[in-house]
């Protein structure tokens, strides 16, 4: 029955009916979470599924408290570098963007982009230019090397990196969304917590 309903709800997705599909993720979620606990992979990918849903709807207080949820158990089990993590952080500061959480972005994006910095440059440059297109000292916040709690491997290089991309956005005010973007939103890909199964 489950495997029927998490098909059902793939097909529900890739059509477009992002309402339907969170219907019947959130499903696979309760019901995954008291018969497998809340760190089987399995209510893992349906939590990671609502959250898709949910950044696909808009649904951005719903998807901060989910993605708050998802973040810190993929931390646990995944690392703060694991591809569930990065891609549930970009999800996660694309709700607190849209919830005028710059603190929270800037946050999110600093630490997750040290956590790449070595294994995806390119990945942790883009969450960088996320982070100085808020109204935040996002430079000032690598600078201290502990962000919320985590310590940070790579702060000159990320000042550096901040400071270049702040240069930047400052030169075309235009252009901090498009950094915003390009860094946080969500792929149009299959979920990456389906691959999982």
């Amino acid at each position: 029955m489950l495997d029927e309903l998490n098909s059902q709800a793939r097909a529900l997705y890739a059509a477009g009916d992002f309402a339907r599909a969170l219907a019947d993720y959130s499903v696979l979620r309760e019901i995954r979470s008291r018969r497998e606990g809340p760190y089987s992979v399995k209510y893992l990918a349906a939590l990671h599924d609502c959250v898709r849903c949910m950044s696909r709807l808009r649904l951005w207080t719903d998807s901060d408290l989910l993605c708050s949820e998802l973040h810190s158990r993929y931390v646990r089990t995944h690392g703060r570098g694991g591809d569930h993590t990065v891609d549930v952080a970009r999800h996660w500061g694309w709700a607190l963007a849209h919830l005028n959480r710059d603190d929270g972005v800037a946050a999110l994006c600093v630490t997750t982009a040290d956590a790449v910095w070595v294994s995806d440059p390119v990945g942790a440059d883009l969450l960088l230019g996320a982070a100085a297109s808020q109204d935040v000292d996002s430079a000032g916040l690598a600078r201290s090397g502990l962000i919320d709690g985590v310590t940070l491997a790579h702060p000159p290089e990320l000042v550096d990196a901040l400071v270049a991309w702040r240069d930047r956005l400052d030169a075309d005010h235009d252009a901090r969304a498009s950094a915003m973007a390009a860094g946080l939103a969500p792929r149009d890909s299959e979920s990456t917590a389906v691959s999982a199964r």
